[in-house]
């Protein structure tokens, strides 16, 4: 089994000048599930363009990629035509037996400063949270084997994600948190030693966990007040039944919530459960 996870940030209501939730994770897969998930996204690309042109949620992210590539015909086809094929790879993906499991952590400060020092924290905190449910997911169905596979990190720096899932495959722990795995260790549990850090542009499903992830941060913006329902709410529904914990404990099972503030934890909740859970 393999999770590909990727992360996400947006600013809550608070008035935080910079990010201040942060969204970690993406989709657990069964290993002989992938290439075939993968023919199947990459027929949808292969209508609006090429099966092997990356795409994002954010697609203006990739303009640069395309221009570096003199790709700029194929970037236009694709960045008008991204509203329908998001939703064709919704739909042709929701085909497989995946789960979605993801963490939001909701910073507890708005100082610009604070939440700039802490960020590496937050990151490694969300990471660590996806991970526990990946590994009770994996123990529940009773994997061979496991394996992390990351999005290149910001910057280069994989540090938070090293050190979190050192002391999660030996130790069964959080790193400075110290709270225990309810599944334990993750080498008994047939884990890799190590994350595995790919580029999105050449992985066609860290593609997809990174479409999912962009459909659930507009979930929380919805969720919130930032918005009213849009396309990232479609996108969430059409695959809704694929959330682990579906349909009534989509949070906690599916979406880790992490925030000090109960108003956010409650209508997170609600919002998913009126949303996702019917």
């Amino acid at each position: 089994m393999r999770w590909y996870a990727d992360n996400s940030e947006l600013n809550g209501v608070r008035g935080a000048s910079i990010p201040d939730i942060l969204l970690f994770g993406g989709i657990a897969v069964e290993v002989d599930q992938v290439r075939p998930m993968r023919e199947a996204i990459e027929s949808v690309k292969a209508k609006y363009g090429h099966p092997r042109a990356p795409v994002k949620w954010n697609f203006k992210d990739l303009k640069a990629l395309y221009k570096k590539q003199k790709l700029e015909r194929l970037y236009e086809k694709l960045l008008k035509s991204s509203k329908e094929w998001r939703i064709e790879i919704a739909e042709i993906a929701s085909d497989f037996d995946f789960r979605v499991i993801l963490s939001v952590v909701e910073g507890h400060s708005i100082a610009k400063k604070t939440l700039t020092g802490v960020k590496p924290n937050l990151s490694r905190y969300a990471f660590s949270n996806g991970l526990m449910r990946f590994a009770l997911h994996a123990q529940d169905e009773k994997a061979d084997s496991a394996q992390v596979i990351l999005d290149w990190p910001d910057r280069g720096d994989s540090k938070p994600f090293d050190l979190e899932y050192r002391t999660a495959y030996n130790e069964g722990k959080t790193g400075e948190r110290d709270v225990s795995y309810h599944s334990g260790p993750l080498a008994p549990l047939g884990f890799d030693d190590c994350a595995a850090y790919v580029n999105m542009h050449h992985s066609t499903l860290l593609q997809f966990a990174d479409l999912v992830l962009g459909a659930n941060r507009e979930l929380i913006e919805c969720a919130i007040g930032k918005k009213s329902s849009g396309l990232g709410v479609d996108f969430c529904k059409i695959i809704k039944s694929r959330y682990r914990g579906y349909p009534a404990n989509i949070v906690g099972r599916g979406i880790s919530l992490a925030s000090g503030r109960a108003a956010f934890r409650h209508d997170v909740r609600e919002y998913v459960n009126r949303e996702l859970s019917t």
